[in-house]
């Protein structure tokens, strides 16, 4: 093969294969986006965050009268919001939201009777961070 002549056919082959693959370089590092680091907090209140973590937040749980009630506290707005492990209930983020500074604090508030039927974890998304938060056993 490195004997034959370079025909106008095989030069537009190997134009045509080298500009799809130089496509297919670009489209791929443009579209790329990181799976996701999932952090489990534990506790009804602290902070949570790993040392490889860009995003610390401060956490807690409560609960008042027929309410619960989940606070966080972060440099940043969380994305996405849902219940279980695989987001079967989205949550709209919540519209409490309150700045001091560079920090946000968020505040979701649901009713008891509206919460999913068996709670496990609350789950949120910041850029590639997923952090899980174990719901508060009833005693």
């Amino acid at each position: 093969m490195a004997a034959e002549k370079l025909t106008r056919g095989r030069l537009a082959q190997i134009i045509v294969m080298l500009t799809l693959l130089v496509v297919a370089f670009f489209w791929r590092t443009l579209v790329y986006t990181p799976g996701l680091t999932i952090i489990d907090c534990e506790g009804e209140r602290g902070f949570c965050g790993t040392s490889q973590s860009q995003q610390l937040i401060e956490f807690a749980w409560s609960e008042e009268q027929d309410n619960v009630i989940f606070s966080v506290v972060s440099d940043k707005k969380p994305h996405s919001a849902y219940w279980g492990e695989e987001g079967s209930k989205q949550i709209e983020i919540s519209d409490q939201l309150d700045r001091n500074g560079d920090k946000i604090t968020l505040t979701w508030q649901w009713k008891t009777q509206d919460l999913p039927r068996n709670p496990m974890r609350f789950n949120l998304v910041f850029d590639r961070y997923q952090f899980k938060f174990n719901y508060p056993k009833s005693e």
